[in-house]
């Protein structure tokens, strides 16, 4: 009964109820020390969007760290994950407590929402699942208030699960409900490709897309050079992680002596040390950078600070 309530609309319930004062939503996060960096994200964007978008369709938020009921947190939280109508998953650094309360939820099949800061490398288990990607800045705030109502709403709506847990598990009771060789397997398997692209086609009418980045122009696309001063790290996943960071419009790799591997990008921001910092912690390596002067086709090294 719990699971068909958390599946239907928000507007459906209010009319049954007069409100829907007694859904709950559970806030999966990465916590980290009191007053440390990990903590002042976490609940600036539990405080100034998540929250007030919950309240706005009618949710009791919980977050762990703010649980102040007596009895073991632990048992408190699995519960929050296995029964509440909703739960939002923040992947952000890629906590190993968030990957594991995820994985719960997903067991459980209950609507789910994964939200991720940009530049967020997903494990290859969940990088094709649905996240809705943000930018850790105060316009990031404004962007992400209609996006995650959306999610939301559409995480609702979804009548079956659809998680790598409820799949795989979906899969092997319908291989077990055929003989191996019958025509039906193949028949079974076409459909289920079908019903998951028929999905992913509302889903697209549902969930409106991230706003576009400002058109490249000459005028507005910065120009920038990184050297990776090791070559022999895997060139490939550097060219992706470079393609994702955020303004970067294009990238390509260049010719480059045998002591480094660089790389040619435009970005319609001042791509910074921070961004070359996140580079460098995720592939163990060390890196240069250098900005292309204005109006030449010359770079500068930019000193780090």
């Amino acid at each position: 009964m719990a699971k068909q309530q958390a599946n239907r609309p928000i507007k459906d319930v209010e009319k049954e109820g007069g409100e829907a004062a007694g859904r709950k939503c559970f806030i999966v996060t990465p916590i980290g020390s009191d007053a440390s960096t990990t903590r002042r994200a976490a609940d600036g964007l539990i405080n100034a969007v998540m929250k007030p978008v919950l309240e706005k369709l009618g949710f009791q938020t919980f977050v762990a760290h703010e649980i102040a009921s007596p009895g073991s947190i632990t048992r408190q939280v699995i519960e929050h994950i296995i029964y509440d109508d909703l739960v939002i998953a923040n992947l952000s650094e890629l906590n190993p407590n968030v990957m594991y309360e995820l994985a719960v939820r997903h067991c459980v099949g209950l609507p789910i929402v994964v939200l991720a800061e940009n530049g967020t490398r997903l494990p290859f288990d969940i990088s094709d699942e649905r996240t809705v990607f943000f930018q850790n800045d105060m316009y990031g705030v404004v962007d992400l208030v209609p996006r995650l109502e959306a999610a939301i709403e559409a995480a609702l709506l979804i009548g079956e699960p659809d998680n790598p847990v409820y799949r795989v598990t979906q899969s092997r009771v319908l291989r077990e409900s055929v003989e191996p060789d019958d025509a039906q397997a193949f028949l079974i398997k076409k459909l289920d490709y079908i019903e998951s692209f028929i999905g992913e086609v509302k889903l697209r009418g549902v969930i409106p897309p991230p706003p576009p980045l400002p058109p490249r122009t000459p005028e507005t696309e910065q120009g920038f050079l990184i050297h990776v001063m090791d070559p022999d790290a895997d060139k490939s996943a550097l060219l992706d992680f470079i393609g994702v960071m955020p303004g970067v419009t294009n990238v390509r790799s260049v010719e480059s002596d045998s002591s480094k591997i660089s790389f040619i990008i435009g970005a319609n921001r001042l791509i910074g040390w921070s961004d070359i910092e996140s580079l460098e912690s995720h592939f163990n390596v060390r890196a240069q950078l250098l900005r292309r002067r204005a109006g030449t086709s010359t770079y500068s090294l930019v000193a780090r600070f």
